[in-house]
């Protein structure tokens, strides 16, 4: 059996495009945009309590993350690694390992947390200038088991991924990457 254990294109020091392609879609264009919101609502459920500082500053982390991914600065492990390496496609995660939350509590306590962020994408052959983002989700370690869950997250990139193949997910044939990034 194969292993796609091929380094992320968004560590190798070159410019790449990122494009979305996952829930909710995103027109081309706003591709960053639809990641920040989707990586920020990930986060947001529950009893989490934002105030507009707290909130700028998470999005301004995942925001600042893609871009570095685009530039092809992301550090593998750290920031990027390969997931489920024996199962076509290769799927890629991008990790935050310390987002700041705020949980209430009964009796209006609050408690500060850092939890960990993931987000899905794929590197196709078919497009060798771009990373997909297919999935994003809140990493949660505590109680149960952490790989089942993390496998079904993974399954819903997985699904993204086949349901864009035949489309180009949405990629405009001659879209080029920007130097400019």
């Amino acid at each position: 059996m194969p292993v796609f254990d091929s380094p992320s294109r968004c560590s190798l020091g070159q410019h790449v495009r990122f494009r979305w392609y996952g829930y909710p879609p995103a027109e081309v264009g706003d591709d960053i945009e639809t990641a920040v919101d989707v990586l920020f609502e990930s986060i947001d459920g529950g009893s989490r309590v934002w105030n507009l500082y707290n909130e700028r500053m998470v999005r301004s982390e995942f925001r600042a993350r893609i871009l570095s991914a685009q530039r092809g600065e992301l550090s593998p492990i750290d920031e990027i690694k390969s997931v489920d390496v024996r199962n076509p496609p290769p799927l890629y995660e991008i990790r935050w390992q310390g987002i700041t939350v705020t949980s209430l509590l009964e009796a209006g306590k609050k408690r500060f947390d850092q939890v960990l962020v993931r987000q899905y994408h794929s590197e196709p052959v078919a497009a060798p200038g771009y990373f997909i983002g297919h999935h994003a989700h809140e990493k949660v370690v505590s109680g149960g088991t952490v790989s089942e869950r993390q496998d079904a997250e993974i399954a819903v990139a997985k699904r993204f991924y086949d349901a864009g193949s035949a489309s180009g997910w949405g990629i405009e044939p001659g879209q080029r990457v920007p130097s400019d990034i």
